[in-house]
């Protein structure tokens, strides 16, 4: 427990600060969205100029939803930080599956997982005592204003974990590197009549991050195992129409 005490003294909080001065709406984001049959929000922000482009900012702001698959980026800094993963991410993939992350989570026990949630102020509502399901059944949620806090101080290696740890995940999130970008995320999801997905990360140009967040609830989703790829492809769209993924920003 020693690798925690300091936990308990981490108050600062995830959310970002966003105000009218500095948020901008893009209607452009909202056709490529449209168009996918896509209802939600996203959320873009310049970490050097602190500058926001939302669209939907009430939900960005206020409304909170189960984080899914992403709430695993929490077990696995834990596990890091604990030694329960000794691998680095090259060989993480192929562990890469629910089943695994919930052995993750039993391994390190419900109690200290409430106390880390607790300390990140990682969303609201509590672990349920089925540990199998509370990052999707709602007793947890979290809104995609804390989400991007989050990933920005998981950037920066600003959570309360070993830097070595964070430094870790960082590279088991990175998805894409070329020389013109680097693209990082975290996905999530839950299959029902309407598939809802989570995705947050960063990209990188010119060694300049700009940070992201979208929840979006797919009205039209026909085929359940292409969710993730149809999602992806809308995510890479906005961020083209935004001027990324070029190597000129």
């Amino acid at each position: 427990m020693k690798q925690y005490i300091g936990l308990f003294f981490f108050i600062s909080i995830l959310t970002l600060a966003c105000s009218p001065n500095n948020v901008k709406s893009d209607e452009q984001i909202v056709k490529i969205l449209d168009s996918a049959k896509m209802k939600g929000c996203f959320a873009l922000m310049e970490n050097g100029s602190a500058q926001f482009t939302i669209t939907n900012l009430a939900i960005y702001k206020d409304s909170s939803f189960a984080p899914y698959h992403t709430f695993f980026a929490v077990p696995s800094l834990i596990a890091l930080d604990r030694g329960y993963i000794n691998h680095t991410a090259s060989t993480w993939v192929s562990n890469d599956s629910v089943a695994y992350y919930q052995s993750i989570i039993e391994k390190i026990g419900r109690t200290d997982l409430l106390k880390v949630i607790d300390s990140l102020h990682y969303g609201k509502g509590i672990v349920s005592n089925d540990l199998n399901n509370f990052w999707r059944d709602s007793s947890l949620r979290i809104t995609p204003d804390e989400q991007l806090g989050f990933i920005k101080k998981l950037y920066f290696n600003q959570l309360p974990f070993q830097k070595r740890s964070q430094d870790i995940y960082k590279q088991m999130i990175l998805k894409e590197d070329n020389a013109s970008y680097k693209l990082s995320y975290i996905y999530g999801s839950e299959q029902s009549e309407s598939a809802s997905n989570w995705i947050i990360g960063y990209v990188e140009e010119n060694k300049h991050p700009y940070f992201f967040v979208m929840y979006v609830v797919d009205q039209n989703n026909s085929d359940n195992k292409n969710e993730k790829a149809k999602t992806v492809s809308v995510l890479k769209s906005i961020l083209l129409q935004q001027g990324f993924l070029k190597g000129i920003r």
